[in-house]
């Protein structure tokens, strides 16, 4: 239940910011109120993988690296998307696909407990 209540906060809060500011601006409010529920650990849920994976494989997980490091990649992603004009979409577009693969890597080894 404490799941739902906090997919429906994100979910308001989202359309809200979108819909006063729009645009960039707005989903980079969005990603960034994102990134600040998984850095206090009310987001774990929202990590792709994880919220299904077995209890086996969530123990061999660092919880803790992994909700730094998808929070980092929020933060930088509403970074990219405040800068979305002044840099233009082409290079958007590339440090966006960057971004993402150096989340993946980070997430499959630096988050992984040894």
């Amino acid at each position: 239940m404490k799941d739902f209540l906090v997919i429906l906060l994100l979910i308001v809060v989202i359309a809200l910011l979108n819909t006063l500011i729009g645009g960039a601006a707005g989903q980079a409010l969005a990603s960034l109120f994102v990134a600040i529920v998984l850095f206090i650990g009310k987001g774990d849920f929202l990590i792709a993988g994880y919220n299904t994976a077995s209890k086996e494989a969530k123990e061999k997980c660092n919880i803790k690296r992994l909700r730094l490091i998808m929070g980092s990649c929020f933060i930088l992603l509403g970074a990219l998307l405040v800068f979305m004009d002044t840099i233009g979409l082409g290079l958007f577009m590339a440090a966006t696909l960057l971004l993402v693969i150096m989340t993946i890597i980070l997430a499959n080894t630096w988050a992984k407990k040894k």
